[in-house]
């Protein structure tokens, strides 16, 4: 069976439910994700994504903890991701962010372990009524609770024990210099270079990063990150924390 059929076969699938009406599906989660997911409110509804949110403090710092749910209702599907954030200059970004303080993933994605996922399994497909609906939405709460849950707490442990991140915030902490000064220099060796972090040149990010690449211990992969994770941080730090 082709992609195209095996699409075709969910979206078309028969059930002897009503047509979803206009709104219904903002019913349907709530109502479903107060059961399965408690700890997480609805928050908004903003450009056709529905968001749902915890709030951990860590180290006296807040976490953002976001369920992000689109809803296609002629496309018939959903597109879910996960994300945890300090800053909340991110929080209505559609963008997924790898870095390690804002971190935004596909939920598919972490359920199945790979970012190379078929076409007939990057979403949660849908029928358009209200029976298999609710069905797919029930499955995404069971996938956010064992996969997003998981993936969050893994982050929340990274803020409370990574001495990588403590350094930053420690630097940042102690940093006094002007806020809007600092984002423009960024912002502008940012511009003239392509917007590659490489491009940065400031005195302030260039301090800092070689104080994250200090850090004892650190793995490969996550000492990649510290470019990004030095932007960011500075980036927090002149949005005002």
């Amino acid at each position: 069976m082709s992609w195209y059929s095996k699409i075709k076969s969910k979206i078309e699938k028969k059930d002897d439910s009503p047509e979803l009406k206009r709104g219904q599906v903002k019913q349907i989660l709530i109502y479903e994700f107060e059961r399965e997911l408690p700890e997480f409110n609805f928050l908004e509804y903003r450009n056709g994504c529905y968001t749902f949110e915890n709030i951990r403090t860590i180290n006296g710092q807040n976490v953002y903890e976001h369920l992000h749910i689109i809803f296609a209702l002629k496309d018939r599907n959903f597109s879910c991701s996960v994300a945890s954030r300090i800053n909340k200059n991110y929080l209505r970004s559609n963008s997924y962010n790898t870095g390690l303080i804002n971190r935004h993933i596909d939920l598919i994605v972490l359920k199945k372990g790979t970012g190379v996922i078929p076409v007939e399994e990057a979403y949660y497909f849908h029928n358009g009524r209200v029976k298999t609906t609710t069905g797919i939405i029930k499955q995404i709460a069971k996938d956010f609770n064992k996969f997003g849950k998981s993936f969050l707490q893994k982050q929340a442990k990274q803020f409370e024990k990574s001495e990588l991140i403590k350094t930053g915030f420690n630097f940042i902490e102690n940093l006094v210099i002007d806020k809007s000064e600092l984002n423009d220099q960024m912002e502008k060796d940012l511009h003239s270079g392509g917007h590659l972090i490489s491009s940065i040149k400031n005195e302030t990010y260039l301090n800092l990063k070689s104080e994250l690449q200090n850090v004892k211990g650190i793995d490969r992969d996550t000492r990649k990150n510290i470019p990004k994770l030095t932007y960011e941080l500075l980036e927090f730090y002149a949005n005002g924390k």
